[in-house]
């Protein structure tokens, strides 16, 4: 282990991008990568990397958390954050920490949209308007389009949650369930390719969600959606479980 004055020698360039934690996240994989940072140094404190980074505690409290839940760093209480060993095959594919990072964010996103999304669709099945139906139906006709052409299949899923949400009338609720499509876009295009069934399951699981709204039973929908969003759960891990199996045989990271 060197001493803590090498360590503390590091030079951190400041972040202008607005990302700062994801920026921070970079700037540590890349002096792992390149050995500047090696397995059992410890980390400068969180206040020294807000000085040399030139970023929020907030920023680096996040880019610590996101680094220990992929197991690059270890932080002991009253002692500090330590670098790990990392595996090789993830340093020579820096970009796919980032996809790891990804999983925690998308599963916690999911236990929010199992909190909305379940009574969305329960709202939506009462008070559904034909015009909300035959907005639904295109939607899922552009899923189903999709699917059978291979033109980007898992681009307008979040669209047809956003619909439900529209269809529930209620104008927060929509607006909460909005905030999730940019990452359900970016969920679907990182997922779908290496989730084994995804692409199987993507109409079908849609289309019964339709089929609950227009039966008109608020609790089957409820039902409907739970049991949509548990698959969804199983995608996402069998998804980021596969690219790790892969990633680890020497296969190449995601585009």
């Amino acid at each position: 282990m060197r001493t803590e004055m090498q360590v503390a020698e590091l030079i951190f360039e400041p972040f202008k991008r607005t990302n700062v934690s994801d920026m921070a996240v970079s700037s540590l994989l890349d002096m792992i990568r390149r050995r500047v940072l090696r397995p059992g140094d410890r980390l400068p404190s969180q206040r020294d990397l807000m000085g040399r980074m030139g970023v929020s505690q907030t920023a680096i409290r996040e880019a610590l958390r996101s680094l220990t839940s992929i197991g690059v760093i270890e932080v002991h209480p009253g002692k500090g954050a330590f670098v790990k060993s990392v595996a090789p095959e993830m340093l020579v594919h820096p970009e796919s920490m980032f996809f790891l990072l990804q999983r925690e964010t998308m599963l916690h996103a999911l236990e929010v949209r199992q909190i909305l999304e379940v009574e969305a669709i329960a709202l939506a099945t009462e008070r559904v308007t034909e015009d909300d139906l035959e907005e639904l139906r295109q939607t899922l006709g552009k899923i189903e389009t999709g699917v059978r052409t291979g033109d980007r299949p898992f681009q307008y899923s979040p669209f047809f949650h956003l619909a439900i949400a529209r269809a529930a009338h209620n104008e927060v609720l929509t607006n909460m369930v909005q905030s999730f499509v940019r990452l359900l876009l970016e969920g679907a295009n990182l997922i779908g390719p290496h989730a084994p069934g995804a692409l199987e399951n993507e109409y079908r699981s849609h289309a019964l969600l339709l089929d609950a709204i227009v039966a008109g039973d608020a609790e089957a929908s409820r039902e409907a959606m739970r049991e949509h969003l548990r698959v969804a759960r199983n995608l996402i891990e069998s998804g980021f479980d596969e690219f790790e199996a892969q990633n680890t045989s020497g296969g190449s990271p995601p585009n």
